[in-house]
């Protein structure tokens, strides 16, 4: 699907890239610097937490985050503003009034835990147009209880948590179920990578970040990579802080790009002609897919012509070995496959590389018919 089309396909308006920012450990000439360094590369989303907040001296916490949310508003960035019931109750207002939020500035209220359905249902219904976004981790009828009592759906949406102990964050396919039935439902949905760069959290206790697990140790650009290739979400937050410039140059660039990559070694012994036939083409899957390789098939009709002889044979084909088939392959010739199962060798097919270790986790995600492109790490 296009991106140009996708943009707009969510009843919650655009999908968007985020930040997150933690007002009470940081000044406001940190979090200016970093909302304006983020807004560069395309981030129009902010989430705040109120989940923190000093009952000793609330006045205090909340005015250092109005600072932060009135300067994100300055740069037309929405403000998501993470609350517990309790909140409420700090505050001494209740859910069926909004005006409080409205006039701090923030777009999208998020429950980290919800109450009833009734509650969350009626809470869409608010003069101020404030978003609920309500929380998406957990495998319950959650979504419809709400449902059941007629919200306002173009201001219901729903995020999942982030994770920051280490072996707690979502199992990929927990993280698909709970997303799918946002996705049936039509709903924006968001949810957090995590910065390799960035010190800033909302806990003492803090091991990365990240929504899945998988992600917690991975390089941002592959989380974004892979949850681009995931398709199930709309929204990524990177949930600490503060990313570095790169990081969000990277996450921004991957968000919007055209197709999917993976990075590969190379190997040694790796002929010019070869190189040429993984790096120079978009390679497409192949719709009959099988469950031993990816298949590209192309090359086969613009190589047809060129030597390709056989290379030294290697004990075994491995899990993400790049595969050339040569020319003693008769008509599948110079066909370049990339092996999802380990088995025996084969004197017809030559290894050129593997795929890059970190992008391994991807392999499981190119669907049959989809293009992607090969490139060479660097």
């Amino acid at each position: 699907m296009k991106e140009s089309v996708k943009l707009f396909l969510k009843e919650g308006g655009m999908i968007m890239l985020g930040i997150a920012l933690y007002p009470d450990k940081t000044t406001i000439e940190e979090d200016k610097n970093y909302l304006s360094l983020a807004k560069k590369y395309g981030y129009q989303r902010v989430f705040m937490s109120l989940l923190q907040i000093d009952i000793e001296n609330p006045k205090k916490s909340i005015q250092r985050l109005k600072e932060s949310i009135q300067y994100a508003n300055e740069l037309q960035m929405e403000v998501t503003l993470d609350i517990h019931p309790m909140v409420f109750q700090y505050l001494k207002i209740k859910e069926d009034d909004l005006s409080y939020f409205a006039k701090m500035g923030v777009h999208t209220l998020r429950l980290d835990s919800g109450y009833d359905g009734r509650i969350e249902a009626m809470m869409t219904h608010n003069p101020y147009h404030i978003h609920i976004e309500v929380n998406m981790s957990k495998e319950t009828n959650y979504l419809d209880l709400i449902s059941s009592y007629h919200p306002q759906k173009q201001y219901l949406k729903g995020s999942h948590n982030f994770y920051p102990q280490r072996y707690t964050g979502l199992s990929l396919q927990s993280f698909m179920r709970c997303s799918q039935k946002f996705q049936n439902a039509h709903l924006s949905s968001a949810v957090f990578l995590t910065s390799q760069q960035a010190k800033v959290s909302p806990w003492p206790i803090s091991e990365g970040l990240c929504t899945l697990e998988m992600h917690r140790d991975l390089p941002i650009e592959v989380q974004a990579r892979h949850m681009k290739m995931l398709d199930m979400i709309d929204d990524w937050f990177i949930g600490n802080a503060y990313a570095s410039e790169e990081e969000l140059k990277t996450v921004s660039e991957v968000y919007h790009s055209q197709i999917d990559t993976l990075y590969i070694e190379i190997n040694d012994d790796i002929t010019d002609l070869e190189k040429e036939m993984l790096l120079k083409y978009i390679h497409e899957y192949r719709g009959d897919a099988s469950e031993y390789v990816i298949r590209s098939s192309k090359n086969r009709q613009r190589y047809y012509q060129c030597s390709l002889p056989a290379h030294k044979i290697p004990k075994e084909i491995q899990r993400g070995d790049l595969l050339i088939l040569n020319e003693n392959y008769g008509q599948y010739k110079s066909e370049v496959q990339i092996a999802l199962t380990d088995r025996q060798a084969d004197a017809r097919i030559n290894v050129v590389g593997r795929v890059r270790h970190e992008d391994m986790i991807l392999l499981e995600c190119l669907k049959p018919f989809q293009c992607f492109q090969l490139l060479e790490k660097e």
